[in-house]
């Protein structure tokens, strides 16, 4: 669950393919999801939710991505 206190900002941009989303930790403990404005709408929602994942399971306090995303999608 997200943190109640938690404030989410989302924007939409044009990034390189590869790229679905990303998530910015900011200094007011504040986040903000960019989104890849070249995907389809479902493929935005999908990222959209994968982020938030990440925002719940308070992954911006690990140091790794590789970790995050390891934990992330559970690879053994």
């Amino acid at each position: 669950m997200i943190p109640t206190t938690a404030v989410v900002n989302t924007f939409e941009t044009n990034l390189p393919t590869t790229i679905a989303a990303y998530v910015v930790a900011n200094p007011d403990l504040s986040y903000t999801i960019v989104l890849n404005s070249r995907l389809t709408f479902e493929r935005r929602m999908q990222a959209y939710k994968h982020e938030l994942h990440h925002i719940e399971n308070g992954d911006y306090e690990r140091k790794s991505v590789d970790l995050i995303e390891l934990y992330a999608h559970a690879i053994p």
